[in-house]
């Protein structure tokens, strides 16, 4: 049974969006929140780039990436993100997360959950992602950032497997090409399973069913000062630049999904299974 609304929340959409302003926005949020305060839901469609998890290094990219390449402030592993996905962040007081942080992505990712289903698409959620048919349609990030829990995601519409193949860092031709056809049997996106929405409907649908997954009333809303000043901060946190390091989160390889991984092997590459991934078919509380 749902919640009733009791839980007033702020909505905001930032739009296009530089990369750099994206995760500095809900960074900066995070952190420039109380005890008490309001949930925030921020979205927006950042332009490419490539986004590392917090202990990631440059070790994972390719040296002569074309894009920027941002570190957030949450965990998961590099992702590929671009404006033919809406992305989002949900900030809410640690007091309304589940007490275990391995039950964040179930609880934050509800939300998305039902708006995949609200448009007929049975996507489930399995450990950090989301599926669609055996195959990852959306990854997540989490982290606690001061007072407040955060979990990140997005809405695929269309993943540019190519491009994100080509911005990893690959010790051979054949590595690389193996991680291009490993993607195919990885990922989806919303555009190769039915007709997309409009990213306007999308939006609107997302809140409704954020409304109705966690009793909250939604209302658009803009930082206040004291939170763009907190944004700045974090936007030139986040610009510092990258170490190269040489730790990658999956050795000699690179994870494409829970349960499917890329790992060199000599001169070539082998897709390995694995993760014993649990699947929630609702992803909800």
């Amino acid at each position: 049974m749902r919640p009733s609304p009791t839980q007033g929340a702020r909505w905001i959409d930032v739009g296009r969006v530089a990369p750099l302003d994206f995760h500095a926005t809900y960074t900066g949020l995070a952190y420039a929140q109380t005890r008490g305060a309001a949930p925030i839901v921020v979205c927006g469609r950042p332009g490419p780039h490539v986004s590392l998890g917090q202990s990631q290094t440059l070790a994972e990219v390719e040296a002569s990436v074309g894009v920027p390449v941002i570190r957030r402030a949450l965990g998961g592993g590099a992702v590929w993100v671009d404006e033919n996905q809406l992305s989002y962040a949900i900030v809410a007081p640690l007091a309304l997360a589940p007490p275990r942080h391995d039950d964040w992505h179930r609880w934050a990712l509800a939300p998305a959950v039902a708006t995949f289903a609200s448009f007929g698409l049975a996507v489930e959620q399995v450990d950090e992602d989301l599926w669609l048919r055996g195959k990852k349609i959306a990854g997540s990030g989490a982290a606690t950032l001061g007072v407040s829990a955060v979990v990140a995601s997005s809405f695929l519409m269309r993943f540019p497997r190519q491009a994100f193949a080509d911005a990893m860092a690959a010790p051979s031709t054949a590595y690389r090409e193996r991680v291009r056809h490993g993607l195919s049997a990885a990922m989806t996106d919303w555009e190769s399973e039915a007709p997309p929405p409009t990213f306007a409907v999308l939006s609107t649908a997302f809140a409704r069913e954020v409304e109705r997954e966690f009793g909250w009333n939604v209302e658009a809303s803009l930082p206040t000062r004291e939170e763009t000043a907190a944004i700045a901060d974090w936007r030139a946190e986040l610009a510092e630049p990258i170490e190269r390091g040489d730790l990658r989160r999956v050795r000699d390889g690179i994870k494409l999904n829970a349960r499917l991984s890329v790992v060199a092997d000599g001169d070539g590459a082998r897709l390995v299974c694995g993760g014993g991934a649990k699947v929630s078919s609702k992803g909800r509380k």
